[in-house]
């Protein structure tokens, strides 16, 4: 709780009073509020190199690899599904962190100060997934944006 002590002519003044009572950079329920974005670095070629180019050629080598083998199409295609669907997975939670991360790395400005709660929705939405899992994380995430307005605000941790 902030506490304020007020001299005798100041007590006169009630926009000075409201001023100290409520506006504070440090308070994200505060109009003067001043985030500080994180910008986080993307690399587009790993992005690529990971989601995209090793596995398509991991996929390719195992279908040339069972159908060197002999094995029918109906069971080579099977087992490449099942790896895929493993991988997928294994990698969906990494994923969406990184389409957060993309969004936080390339939205305007004007559209990720209006969050009034620290830490932002964003990064909010991050911390859920990773202690909660995709599932309950991204559910939480979802919830929080839907209170996330310029009238509300505060300190909010997952």
């Amino acid at each position: 709780m902030k506490e304020v002590v007020f001299s005798e002519e100041q007590l006169h003044n009630l926009e000075e009073i409201g001023r100290e009572l409520f506006e504070n950079e440090e308070d994200p329920r505060s109009t003067t509020y001043i985030r500080k974005l994180k910008r986080p670095k993307i690399s587009v070629c790993r992005i690529i190199l990971f989601y995209i180019l090793i596995p398509t050629l991991v996929l390719t080598a195992l279908i040339v690899i069972l159908t060197y083998l002999g094995l029918s199409t109906t069971t080579t295609v099977v087992i490449v599904a099942t790896i895929l669907l493993v991988y997928i997975f294994l990698t969906t939670k990494r994923m969406i962190i990184c389409v957060i991360r993309i969004y936080q790395r390339y939205a305007p400005d004007s559209l990720r100060n209006k969050c009034r709660f620290e830490p932002s929705c964003s990064e909010y939405m991050i911390l859920a997934i990773e202690k909660y899992g995709i599932i309950k994380g991204s559910r939480k995430g979802i919830c929080r944006l839907k209170r996330c307005n310029i009238d509300g605000g505060g300190f909010d941790f997952p």
